[in-house]
């Protein structure tokens, strides 16, 4: 079980950027923490570890408890996914997380990956259909999403937009 990532508090953030003129807007500016990258067995036992630390690190981002929440059903539906279906029928392997906050044209947004090693199988005859709901969720809270499954595992990137 690895956590990666800032593990004391983070600086206070300044409370004013100089403007184009010179002087101080008086707006408080966001304190950035470093990106946060977990590395975790895909197993579910794992998954209340990951959304602990996707947690704590949106908190010392300052997101708000809108934007958290969305990021927690989102990433630990991906989390989940991988430990549901990346290595099902072997030895679970790793679950990867990377959050970071980015700057875009459109504004700021937070960023996830959450990527496995293992491979996307379809569902198996007889298995429950009372499921998929996780991927258009995260579509729905999500302002980009994006899912790559190649040989060598399955990535999950999305953005999630933050209020001005």
């Amino acid at each position: 079980m690895n956590v990666h990532g800032p593990q004391r508090g983070v600086p206070a953030a300044p409370t004013a950027a100089p403007t184009a003129q010179g002087a101080a807007d008086r707006r408080p500016v966001r304190a950035v923490p470093e990106e946060l990258r977990i590395v975790r067995t895909a197993v579910a036992d794992e998954l209340s570890g990951i959304r602990t630390a996707v947690s704590r690190w949106g908190r010392r981002a300052g997101l708000s408890a809108d934007v958290l929440v969305d990021l927690l059903l989102a990433v630990g539906e991906a989390a989940a996914n991988a430990v549901d279906h990346a290595y099902r029928g072997g030895p679970p392997g790793p679950v990867e997380v990377d959050v970071q906050l980015r700057r875009r044209r459109s504004g700021s947004v937070v960023a996830a990956r959450i990527s496995d090693q293992g491979r996307w199988r379809p569902a198996t005859a007889g298995a429950v259909r009372d499921r998929g709901r996780g991927l258009p969720m995260i579509r729905a809270l999500a302002a980009h999403l994006d899912v790559v499954a190649t040989g060598r595992g399955t990535e999950v990137c999305l953005e999630l937009a933050l209020p001005d």
